[in-house]
C-alpha cells in the first residue's frame, strides 16, 4: 500500500484538531478519516505524476519491476513464433470443425428458420 505523506499529515492534523475541539465527534469522524486516506492519496499522486512525469512517484509498483526484467529480443521472438504457431493450429482445427459440421448437415438438410424482426 502506497500512501501520500501529505495526505497522512493533513488528516493527522484534522484528527488532532477534532480531538482538541470536539472530542465527541472523534468516534464518527475517525472512520471517515481512515476511509479518506486512500482516495485522497490517489488523487495527489496522480496530480504529482502529471506534473513531473513518471519520476514523481516514490511508490514502487509491479509495473516498474516488469520494466527492469524485460525479456531479451530472442526470447520475445520465440514467444511470438510460438503464439503464431498456436494460432495457425487453432485456425486449422476451426476450419476442420466447420468442414465436418458442413458435411453432417449436408446440402439437402433443412436449416432452422429464424424470425426477421422489422
Amino acid at each position: 500500500m502506497c500512501l501520500n505523506k501529505k495526505v497522512l499529515i493533513g488528516l493527522g492534523i484534522v484528527a488532532i484538531g477534532l480531538l482538541l475541539l470536539k472530542p465527541a465527534w472523534m468516534v464518527v469522524a475517525l472512520p471517515l478519516l481512515i476511509l479518506a486516506i486512500c482516495p485522497l492519496s490517489m488523487i495527489l499522486m496522480m496530480r504529482g505524476k502529471g506534473k513531473t512525469g513518471s519520476q514523481g512517484s516514490s511508490c514502487s509498483t509491479g509495473a516498474g519491476a516488469q520494466k527492469t526484467s524485460a525479456s531479451t529480443p530472442s526470447e520475445t521472438d520465440r514467444q511470438i513464433s510460438a503464439l503464431q504457431a498456436e494460432l495457425r493450429s487453432l485456425k486449422a482445427a476451426q476450419a476442420a470443425q466447420a468442414e465436418q459440421s458442413g458435411q453432417e448437415s449436408g446440402p439437402t438438410a433443412e436449416r432452422p428458420r429464424t424470425k426477421k424482426h422489422l
